[in-house]
């Protein structure tokens, strides 16, 4: 909280902090072990945190309950360095207990339907498959929203994460997706780590890898961003943006894909080596467009010519996208594009090799080598001397605050990035902390300088997301939003106080 004069110093200085969903009020503690049933979990009503006991589980959850934001639903690990384990083995869904017996029964190991503001963390999901080849670990559906996952493991399924409709929301942090996919399934009908297929999607800090049979991530959601990821070796290509098959009238119809900040490593063998990122209307849906954001990824190829964004639209679908600050390794292809009359594709100030195929891009920065710390050791962070550092763009819209910590061993996890002036995932000024899904955020301090008559406030970019307010602090105390003009660039964001805008207390609302 800031108070300032013209003419004077600040007064007093401090960040509020807000509570999330895991330290909020509880109405029961339900204890779950091995011994019992899916009857506890099931059960749990709004406030109320499930407890599992470690060891190994193989009945089904079917989750449908109501909560609310200041009294969500808590299931966690009792231990989370002794995660509890739903390993199914042999044995298929379609056959374990569960009181849920619609037809989609088996389409997750554990389904949510309709349900709002569970939080879900510390579990290794195994083994979950059904008789179609197409389970889900965990499945949501039917308007779920506000559902938060946490430190999950997801590895030998079908599919890692299923689900998504139209009105549907889940955000994904600090998990990891490893070998889901089932090479028994149809090609027609792909199985990946991760296939989500609507309403609005958040992936952070996790480790998606070594897809069996797809991609690392298939959606079709309206809106999906993905920041701070490390994406590795997918079977088939990394991953796409394809239609929602939800959308129904005639539409105006727009999807998008925001890929922010993630390291993003081929196979040297993918099934498909055309291409990296994907836009596709595989349905031919009238009145669609479809807009992907890549910027600030390091991509590393393994030298061959696999578009890093194919924008795959010969049928004429509207497409766009902006590919700006990336480090495009491994490839000399950029970008590729079916119907330039239809599509809209710009971006400035990426990197990519000397013997690059010209694209679209402007401002790019072509050199042998972007550099990096210790390929062969998987570290990409940029070693001194890169042509990357200090080489972005940091007018685009959309900066990273944050970046992924650190690679393959040490994962799932991400620390504040001082500035945006380098190109690629990872700020070679970053000295930070990591931060693990169990340790408590930093919270970004406001700070404030005179500038003449002036004053200016700043807050570092992983903050960029929080909200001024002001207040004189008469009672009773209210805050509001301020209407100063917030901007943000490549080392932070600030705000100018004038001298005629009287006596005000400021602070940063989450």
């Amino acid at each position: 909280m800031i108070q300032w004069k013209p003419g004077s110093f600040p007064l007093r200085l401090c960040c509020l902090a807000l509570a999330g969903c895991w330290s909020a009020a509880q109405a029961a503690v339900i204890n779950v072990g091995p011994e019992d049933n899916y009857a506890k979990i099931e059960g749990a009503q709004p406030g109320d945190q499930v407890i599992i006991a470690p060891g190994t589980y193989a009945f089904r959850v079917y989750l449908t309950a109501q909560a609310t934001s200041s009294n969500p639903i808590v299931i966690e690990a009792q231990d989370p360095a002794n995660p509890p384990v739903w390993d199914f083995g042999t044995n298929l869904v379609d056959n374990a207990p569960g009181d849920y017996t619609a037809g989609d029964a088996a389409r997750g190991a554990w389904q949510l339907s309709g349900a709002q503001y569970y939080c879900i963390s510390g579990i290794v999901f195994r083994n979950c498959r059904n008789a179609e080849m197409n389970c889900g670990a965990i499945r949501y559906y039917e308007t779920t929203s506000n559902l938060y996952i946490k430190d999950c493991v997801f590895t030998l399924n079908d599919n890692g994460m299923t689900g998504g409709t139209q009105n549907s929301q889940a955000t994904v942090e600090f998990c990891e997706f490893n070998a889901n996919g089932n090479t028994n399934a149809p090609s027609s009908a792909p199985t990946h780590n991760l296939y989500i297929y609507g309403g609005c999607f958040t992936l952070r800090y996790c480790f998606v890898h070594d897809s069996v049979q797809g991609q690392n991530f298939h959606l079709r959601c309206r809106h999906a961003t993905l920041e701070y990821n490390w994406f590795a070796r997918a079977a088939n290509y990394e991953g796409d943006l394809m239609t929602d098959d939800d959308f129904s009238g005639a539409g105006p119809f727009q999807q998008t894909l925001t890929l922010r900040g993630n390291v993003i490593v081929q196979n040297a063998v993918p099934g498909n080596h055309s291409q990296v990122i994907a836009l596709f209307n595989d349905t031919g849906l009238s009145g669609l467009t479809l807009s992907l954001d890549a910027l600030y990824n390091t991509f590393v190829g393994y030298g061959g010519s696999s578009a890093f964004v194919h924008v795959s639209n010969a049928d004429g679908t509207a497409m766009s996208a902006e590919i700006s600050d990336n480090v495009i390794s491994g490839t000399t292809v950029a970008t590729r594009i079916e119907d330039a009359a239809a599509a809209s594709v710009n971006g400035v100030n990426n990197w990519q090799p000397s013997n690059a195929t010209a694209s679209l891009l402007t401002h790019t920065v072509y050199s042998a080598s972007p550099n990096f710390g210790d390929p062969a050791a998987e570290d990409f962070h940029l070693a001194a001397g890169s042509a990357c550092i200090g080489a972005a763009n940091s007018s685009v819209y959309g900066l990273p605050g944050k970046e992924y910590y650190l690679d393959e061993v040490t994962n799932r996890m991400w620390r504040p990035r001082p500035s945006a002036l380098d190109m690629g995932a990872f700020e070679s000024t970053t000295t930070s902390s990591p931060v693990g899904p169990y340790d408590t955020p930093p919270q970004p301090q406001l700070a404030i300088a005179l500038s003449g008559a002036s004053a200016v406030l700043s807050w570092p970019l992983f903050a960029q997301d929080y909200q001024l307010e002001q207040s004189d602090l008469s009672q009773p105390v209210t805050w509001t939003a301020s209407p100063l003009l917030v901007v943000t660039n490549g080392t932070g964001v600030t705000s100018t106080v004038t001298a005629n805008a009287g006596h005000s207390f400021y602070r940063l609302e989450e």
